[in-house]
């Protein structure tokens, strides 16, 4: 297992963070990144005042990378090593831009989208906040689980009280049929039954005195 991790690791140090293919003809520049001779070529073909990284984008007065041999044996024995992951699955695990045809690794803050390294360096997104997606996904995750929960307690009040008054609703419903069915028994034992439920009920109750029975008030019978 520790074999596995340490040949993915070696595996991710011998791609390049553009293509994320292995190093073509591997070149370190200042920062200490190493990119394809290539894919850096691209990145900085129409750049003429300063030259940013693509990957950390600490940028330099000017166009110079050193080519690493010693990184291109490296490819070489992991590529000899390397677990069964075809390039294209590999690619398939990333957002590539459409454009440039470059892993989309930068979120921009104000237009609230993700970019590969030649966008955010495009005049599109100048001046603008850049930073890597793996630093902005998790802060505007914490973000949206913020502004969810407040609407979760609200949602749980209001199926509370919902349940509440279905209960109080049911409850309502058996005392009516409750009382329906006693009215039904006075008709059946008392004079006055031929008259309507309510009327019979009513009237026994006048003629022995006892008036209109509270409960009958209540229910608006």
């Amino acid at each position: 297992m520790e074999f596995v991790t340490a040949l993915e690791d070696l595996q991710t140090g011998a791609s390049c963070p553009i293509c994320l293919d292995y190093l073509k003809d591997p070149v370190t520049i200042n920062c200490g990144h190493n990119f394809c001779l290539s894919c850096i070529s691209i990145s900085w073909k129409d750049l003429n005042d300063t030259f940013p990284c693509p990957f950390c984008r600490h940028c330099f007065p000017e166009r110079k990378f050193t080519s690493n041999p010693q990184l291109g044996n490296l490819i070489e024995i992991a590529k000899l090593l390397q677990v069964r992951r075809s390039k294209r699955k590999r690619k398939e695990e990333k957002l590539i831009c459409e454009k440039h045809n470059q892993v989309l690794t930068f979120f921009c803050q104000k237009d609230l989208e993700v970019l590969c390294p030649q966008c955010s360096f495009s005049t599109d997104h100048r001046n603008h906040y850049i930073w890597p997606i793996e630093k902005a996904a998790p802060h505007h995750r914490k973000r949206l689980e913020n502004c969810i929960e407040p609407w979760k307690e609200r949602i749980e009040q209001v199926e509370k009280v919902i349940m509440m008054q279905t209960r109080k609703s049911l409850e309502l419903k058996k005392k009516v049929e409750y009382r329906r069915e006693e009215i039904k028994t006075w008709q059946l034992l008392i004079p006055g039954s031929s008259l309507s439920p309510t009327l019979g009920v009513e009237f026994t109750f006048f003629k022995y005195g006892y008036g209109t029975p509270g409960w009958l008030i209540q229910l608006g019978i």
